[in-house]
């Protein structure tokens, strides 16, 4: 199991970082694959992108690529929210969590579908 694990947290680390959105990959091959309670995957998700955002916080100061006045508000905002979140997530029925997510995932795709098919059929009538 340690290699297919591997091999799953190379792929899904793959996809997160072209923002495909690993981290929901990853609660959902917890919880499917790995059968871990959905707090506790949410919180290995969270784990998984402090790292992630640390690595990518760097390349992007080092690019100048940081507006740092938004940074700063967005952080400082983030951590109570954060918290927030997590006295709620332990509050609630798990049951209640996983069909919340579920239908989290299904409603970004949705959006991320619209978003991106009229750029597709735009670029296969531009390639006809």
């Amino acid at each position: 199991m340690l290699i297919f694990d591997t091999v799953c947290a190379f792929l899904l680390g793959s996809l997160s970082g072209m923002g495909i959105g690993g981290g929901g990959l990853l609660v959902i091959y917890l919880t499917f694959i790995r059968s871990m309670s959905q707090i506790a995957a949410q919180g290995l998700n969270l784990y998984f992108f402090i790292f992630a955002s640390i690595a990518a916080l760097f390349v992007h100061f080092k690019k100048r690529k940081i507006n740092l006045s938004l940074f700063l508000a967005l952080g400082l905002s983030g951590m109570p929210a954060s918290l927030l979140g997590s006295l709620m997530a332990h509050r609630t029925d798990p049951d209640t969590l996983k069909k919340a997510f579920g239908w989290m995932l299904i409603f970004a795709g949705t959006i991320s579908l619209f978003r991106i098919l009229p750029a597709f059929v735009k670029n296969k009538k531009e390639k006809k």
